[in-house]
């Protein structure tokens, strides 16, 4: 009884400090009222030179506009991999892990910083989608919307916590999360998959992030590739592996530390 509470204690430590590490330091939220509005010009330009005609349609315009959401989304989550890399050089890992706390509770503060970098980049961007391009916003499946993003925030949380750990020992971690970021969701249901050509549809059914991603576009635009009643479920199960998965390699991780005396390669 008295570990389950102390557990609890250090969730909440934890998310403590990332409310007041953002809060501390505003550069991210105006870097993130600054940023996100070039990244929705540059996306919609780039669609407008690609096909001129997929921003004619209402259609296209609200589910591109929620295809971008979904990037900001899981870039949020993924760069948050590089804060267990920045902990361990400067020493703090170790210490906080001698505590008896997790790598995933470690990763609770940043993970605070990621939702409130998604709360303020997300809204903004649907914002000047619908004021700078005219697109008429709209969600077909409000509560299965809900539902998509928890399972979402859960699976990167968890995904982002291994990605965190695979990076632990690299020097430069920010350059495969850099490529990650736009690999990730655009080869994975963020742009709609019917507007991909046949042979890549059934390619990225193939990908366990369009499990996770095509549900919050397909809740949005109310056409889904797959029923929800299957899709859904399919998340759920994949929270469970990574899960599973995380906690294998948090021990691996650890003997490896242990063994070596350090938790970086220099």
């Amino acid at each position: 009884m008295f570990g389950r509470v102390e557990s609890i204690g250090r969730v909440f430590a934890e998310m403590e400090r990332g409310l007041t590490t953002y809060a501390r330091y505003r550069i991210w939220l105006f870097s993130d009222l600054m940023s996100w509005p070039f990244w929705t010009i540059f996306f919609f330009l780039s669609f407008l030179m690609y096909s001129p005609s997929l921003l004619a349609s209402q259609y296209h315009l609200n589910a591109f506009s929620w295809a971008f959401f979904t990037f900001i989304f899981v870039s949020s989550f993924i760069w948050s991999s590089v804060f267990l890399a920045t902990s361990a050089q400067e020493g703090i890992l170790e210490y906080v892990l001698l505590t008896g706390s997790s790598v995933r509770q470690h990763m609770l503060g940043r993970m605070v910083i990621s939702i409130l970098d998604v709360a303020v980049g997300g809204p903004a961007l649907l914002l000047i989608s619908a004021v700078g391009f005219g697109t008429r916003l709209s969600v077909a499946y409000p509560a299965l919307m809900v539902v998509s993003l928890a399972v979402a925030g859960v699976f990167f949380y968890i995904f982002s916590s291994i990605l965190a750990v695979l990076l632990v020992s690299l020097r430069s971690p920010w350059i495969i999360i850099n490529v990650a970021q736009f690999v990730i969701p655009f080869t994975s249901g963020a742009i709609p998959v019917e507007a991909l050509p046949p042979e890549i549809q059934g390619a990225v059914l193939y990908s366990p992030f369009f499990y996770i991603i095509h549900p919050i576009i397909a809740s949005a635009t109310g056409l889904f590739f797959i029923p929800p009643e299957i899709v859904l479920p399919v998340g759920g199960l994949l929270c469970l592996a990574i899960y599973i998965v995380g906690r294998f390699l948090e021990k691996v991780l650890l003997r490896r530390a242990l063994r070596r005396g350090k938790f970086t390669l220099f």
